[in-house]
Order: C-alpha cells, then structure tokens, then sequence
C-alpha cells in the first residue's frame, strides 16, 4: 500500500510546472514523529556519557547501527579507523547507512551529524550530550527511518553518516571526507546537523550555514526549510562555520551546509545537556527540514561542477554530468555582475554540459551560472557561480602593485618604474581593496611585471589567485619581484617550507621550496644565466639604519622540474657568519616555456639601482619574454598619451582622451624620482584634453611625467634642451 502511495505521488509531482511543494518529500516529512525522537534521546542519555575515549564507544556505535538495520537497511557498518591521544592510540567507529540510488547510484548525498558527547568536567563519566549532539542523531536515524517506512527509492544514493570524535578534533569527518576525496568519491551534497534541539522559547528560527563556494548547498536547504517547516532561517554566524563535521567537508571542495539552534544551549558542554532541557517539537522540525533538503536533492539537483573556461575566441562553461533520471536540460544565466543582473541566455534547453558563449567583448567581466531542468519543468536552484573574459593580448606592460587595504603606491616609487621602463609602454595598476584586479584586467596583457615593494601588504585573494592560472593558460608571462612571494601566495609559512604540488608558486613558477634568514644580507644578486647583467642595491637605500645598499628579509628558493636559477645571493659577510648566512642560494628562477614564461625574484627592484633595473626590463621584455616594446595606444591604457613637442626648450603639451568626466593629476619628476612639478590636479570632463606646461625655468635634462585619471595611470618622458 505504502509503495502504491508512493508511486501516485511521484505521478502527481511530474505534473507540476511551478516550484512548490513537492506531494512525495511532503508526505514522508509528515511522518516524522516527536516521540519516536524522543525515545532515541533518553536511550542516549542514557549511557551517561558517549565521550570519544570512554570505554563504551564501541557498544555506543554498535547501537546506533543495530537501529539502522532494524528500519530494514542491509547495507550498515561501522567504518574503524585509529587515531593517537596522548601517548595512545584509540579505535574510533563511524557509522555508515547507506541507501543506494536508482538511476544515479554514483551520485552521494549525505546527512547527519556527529554523535559523540563531551562534558567539560568528568567526559569518562558523565556527558550526556542530549543537545549536543544526541539532536542529530536522533533526526538522522528519524528521516532513515521514514524513508523506510514509505519505501522510498532515490535517484542518487544516500549516505547517513553519524560521525565518532567531533568534540575532539572533527576525527570521525577528517577519516570519511578523506576517503572519499581519495577515492573520487562524486558526493552531490554534505548537510549536517549540530546541535538542533534548544530552544527554550520556542522561537520559529533556525540557523543554516553559507560556505564560501558552496552557496548553492545553502540556497537549496533555505528553500526547502521555507517550504516545508514553518521555521524561518536565518545565515549561521561566519565565525560559528568551522564548529562542525560539514566545515571539513567543505574544505574538501564538497557543497555543504548545517542545521543549527538559534538560541545557543545554556548547558552547552555541561551535566545538564539533558532530555528536560530540550524542546523535541523543535528538534523534529529541523529533522523535517532536513530530512527534505536531501529529497529535493533527488528530484532537483542543482548542476555541480562548473567551470569557465576563457580564451581569445570565447567563454565555455562546463558541468559535471548527472545520471538522474529526472533530467530534461540545463539553463545558463549571464550577467557582468557576480551578485545580480543575470539573464537566461539559451532559447531551447541544454542537453549537453557545455555551453560556449561567443556573445561576449574583450575587457570585460562576464559571470555564469546553470541550473537544471527536470522533467516536470522545474527549475533547481543555481549552481556556483563562475566567470570569465575573452582575452584580447597588447603588448602594453601591466604592472602590479601589491598593497595593503586601500592604500596606493607612493608617487617615488611609481616614478622609479616609470625610469626603469622608459622605453617600455606600460600600465600601472595598485591592487587593492579599492581596486580590485579582475580578470578582464589580466586579459588584456601579454606581459605582466608584478612587484611588492613593502613588508606590507595583503595575501592574493583567492579569485586572484585562480584568474592567474587562466592568464596562463591563455599564454601569459608574468614576472615578480618583490619581498616574500610564499607569503603572499600562502599566508604565514615556517622556513623551510617544500610547496604544495599545485600552489601557483610550483605549478607555474618552478619552485620547489623555500627558505629564508631574516638576518641575512644581500648587496647585490649575480647572474647564474646568460643575458643577465648583475643587479646591484642601490646604495641610497636600505631596509636597516646601519645596512646602506643591503637588504635583508630575502627568501630563497629551490627550483622544481622546469625552474632554471637566473640570479643568487651575494653577501658581504661570510658563509659562516649571520649576515652572510644566504650567500650564493638561488634568488631568481625563470621557467622560458612554450606555454608560458614566467621569472620570480624574491627581492624588488625598487630597491636595485636604476640603470640595473632597466636593463633587465629591458631583457625580459625583448628577449626572454620576446615581445618588442612599442608605442601606448588608446587600446591598451583608456588614456591617449602624447606631449609635443619632444625634445623642447620651452613648453610642452599634453594631449590624452578621457572616456569619462573624472579627477586627473599631472606629475612630472626629474631623474631622481624627485618631483619638480604639478601641471594638473583638477576634475575634467570626457573627452580630448591638451594642456601646455611651461618648463623654461627647469635645467636641461630627461623628466618624467605620470598622468592619473581616476585609476588610469599613463607615463612618458620629455627631453629638456
């Protein structure tokens, strides 16, 4: 009978064509039942504590399979694996309950939570963990065992999963999202329950938690929640995100969310964590809620996967392929938005799981998502969302500054690069919070030179960090100069430190490892590679009082597979003492390949002297990058540059395109990096703009002069007679 139900439901929900409830997930939420989660509560109250190191463990465990195999499912087991504590090593016991899917047996969703208990003052004797997390417990093994009473029958498979050793450091969710990221293992979605049964004034709120990257997880619990509990949800506390075995999967890449209390239990971690304290109504509706988000799951699955792919021709988005048999088709959003404005782009449904979009312009940013269709024509919720650029290369020199928060490069250090690249048309771009870089800002650049200049600065974001994989993939060069390149790819690192296999530093610019004496000085770096001229310290600066002409604070490196060394350390001082402690170790690596050429130096060159520095820009850019340095153009800076004329005696005139009405400053210094001049320093309308500035008073000499229009910078030189 319950089966015949079952299929009339199923037949009913094909037909709907507007997202509501779904009659199937409803009917198995309504048999849900208070006491039945109440009966799990008092019997794991019961053994007076379920702390991961007692002796009962094992027999807790073992109780909690018996119960799954007693609802009927024979496929249950205790998954063992060790753990060392102190100076011993303790079994721990996973319980696993597994529901294989129909036409997507591949496909894992998985709920539940940890079911170990702990109390702050005697854990061996007395924990009993009702709230934390008995809750969990008791509404996993609730919505297995409606499952079973309605006969349900997945499209993807699904896992209960009570976890061992939460309390004690995520052991048992550590143990099963290894093995399953080992094994490729294609789980669809993690949601987990911690802590659901609190709620001493019966408020109609519940906590779900949004992961970075792992939103579509969350948007899919916050409607199901919404459509079938009358619980309101509100986005769990950022800082609350790491206190539960779903936060572990997440770092595995995994789309994951949890279920917690709104109210934070008074008797959290404590003897008093008991049945009496709890309010079981609200326990079994968070079970519902749960219990639904996995069901919607089988009918809607939102697409997993996705990914951009960016090139000179076009964006490609993929997705990872289902085998659910509710599947008709997949839409694509677009917008040049990351959080709004996107639009449906396919007229007829996607079969496929790829979609190239030609549509798109160079310099800009385009985001994407995809959602499938089913059968019944619903829609599921987005998946992640992704973007990318079309690349359109010029050989106009991006330079990158790394900053800290909202702060913009010093006009003597601009002016220094400026001198160093005279020949070389170039665009300077402070990355920051203010100004942020895209990949569309990437996409327009052959050559990059990215420098750090101070001690300070922040790490590169994450977005950042994965448009750099696409620059070179699309044949990028890049070159880097500047002070702890570990630490701006990483964040804090120990020294030594071997990289990962696939941190950019690795992959891309051939390092192995790194090591570093902060004490240790170099007053110069000498080639170790043909066309390489010496590069001396300017002895005008230093980084010490006592240290002119030397820096200190100098990482060096170990070259990986394809990393050939370009410069090493020299010191003044000798091998054995401190400050020479770095002498002759690899400070510049250059990988020179047919898809990418990339060289890292762990010092700036702001610190070089400028004679030095230019030749080796000079170098890079005609010889090792290959790309011959030519005129700037409106294409590549958004500013039309020229001063006329070139050399003089008395006046010159500058002449630029403003492409909007915005604040533009002129500053033009001699060859010391000192500023002689403000022409201009006023708001001006769009359009061409001239304005002549005198310089009759001003000695002979080459000057150098910088424009900025809002965040466009520009550069020339001018010859004085």
């Amino acid at each position: 009978m319950k089966t015949l139900l079952l299929i009339t439901y199923t037949a009913l929900w094909l037909t709907l064509s507007t997202h509501g409830q779904n009659p199937v997930i409803q009917v198995c939420t309504e048999q849900v039942r208070v006491d039945s989660i109440t009966a799990t509560l008092e019997h794991l109250q019961a053994y007076g504590t379920r702390y991961a190191l007692a002796d009962n463990r094992k027999a807790v465990a073992s109780w909690i399979m018996g119960k799954f195999s007693s609802y009927g499912y024979p496929d249950v087991k205790l998954d063992s694996f060790q753990v060392a504590y102190g100076d011993s090593t303790y079994w721990q016991y996973n319980v696993i309950c597994t529901l294989h899917g129909a036409s997507a047996p591949g496909e894992v969703c998985i709920l539940g939570g940890h079911y170990d208990s702990y109390c702050i003052t005697k854990p061996d004797s007395l924990a009993p963990g009702v709230d934390d997390n008995g809750s969990a417990v008791a509404a996993t093994l609730e919505a297995a065992r409606v499952m079973k009473l309605m006969n349900y029958q997945p499209e993807s498979t699904i896992r209960f999963i009570l976890f061992a050793g939460e309390e004690m450091g995520f052991w048992g969710s550590n143990h099963q999202a290894a093995k399953s990221t080992e094994t490729g293992e294609k789980i669809m979605l993690m949601m987990n329950m911690d802590m659901i049964a609190y709620n001493p004034d019966s408020l109609k709120v519940v906590y779900l938690f949004r992961y970075k990257g792992a939103e579509s997880a969350y948007r899919l619990a916050t409607g199901v929640f919404q459509r079938y509990t009358s619980l309101s949800v509100v986005t769990g506390p950022v800082d609350f995100e790491h206190r539960s075995d779903s936060f572990i999967y997440w770092q595995k890449g995994f789309q994951s969310t949890w279920a917690f209390e709104y109210e934070f239990n008074a008797y959290y971690h404590s003897v008093d964590d008991v049945v009496s304290n709890c309010n079981i109504g609200y326990c079994a509706e968070i079970a519902q809620g749960s219990l639904a988000t996995i069901m919607e799951m089988q009918f809607l699955p939102f697409p997993q996967g996705i990914a951009a792919r960016s090139s000179a021709d076009n964006i490609v988005i993929n997705w990872n392929p289902t085998g659910n048999a509710h599947l008709k088709g997949y839409n694509i959003y677009r917008s040049e938005n990351d959080s709004a404005g996107f639009v449906k782009l396919n007229t007829a449904l996607i079969t496929d799981t790829s979609y190239a979009d030609p549509s798109v312009e160079t310099k800009k940013d385009y985001y994407y998502f995809a959602t499938m269709i089913s059968k019944s024509l619903e829609e599921s919720v987005a998946s992640g969302t992704v973007h990318g650029v079309r690349f359109g290369f010029t050989d106009t020199l991006l330079v990158v500054a790394c900053m800290k928060g909202a702060q913009t490069t010093p006009d003597s250090i601009v002016q220094f690069y400026a001198s160093v690249l005279d020949s070389i048309p170039f665009r300077w771009f402070d990355m920051n919070k203010d100004h942020p870089l895209t990949l569309a800002t990437l996409s327009q650049y052959r050559n990059a030179l990215w420098v750090i200049n101070s001690l300070e600065y922040d790490q590169i974001p994450g977005q950042v960090a994965g448009d750099l994989e696409t620059f070179f993939a699309n044949h990028g060069n890049m070159m880097f100069a500047g002070f702890s390149f570990s630490r701006f790819i990483l964040g804090s690192i120990g020294f030594p430190m071997k990289f990962p296999e696939n941190s950019l530093i690795r992959k891309y610019f051939r390092a192995d490892s790194v090591s570093k004496k902060i004490s240790s000085y170099m007053y110069r770096a000498y080639p170790d590679e043909a066309g390489y001229d010496t590069l001396w310290v300017d002895p005008a600066k230093s980084m010490k009082p006592g240290y002119p002409g030397e820096l200190n604070n100098i990482e060096v490196f170990t070259p990986a597979s394809g990393g050939d060394p370009v410069y090493r350390f020299d010191s003044k001082y000798g091998p054995g003492t401190v400050q020479g402690a770095q002498q002759g170790k690899i400070v510049g690596l250059e990988y020179m390949g047919d898809d990418y050429k990339t060289i890292l130096l762990s010092f700036p060159l702001y610190y070089m002297d400028t004679a030095d520095a230019n030749r080796l820009m000079s170098f890079v850019i005609n010889n090792k990058f290959g790309i011959p340095a030519g005129l700037a153009s409106i294409t590549d800076f958004g500013l039309h540059i020229a001063n006329y004329p070139n050399p003089a005696s008395q006046s010159t005139t500058f002449a630029y395109t403003l492409r909007k009405q915005v604040h533009t400053t002129i500053h033009v210094f001699n060859s010391f990096g000192q500023l002689v001049a403000e022409p201009l320093n006023a708001n001006q309308i769009n359009g061409e703009q001239k304005l002549t500035w005198n310089m009759e008073k001003l000695p002979a000499g080459v000057y150098f002069y910088r424009i900025r229009a809002g965040n466009e910078v520009g550069s020339g030189k001018v010859i004085k007679w």
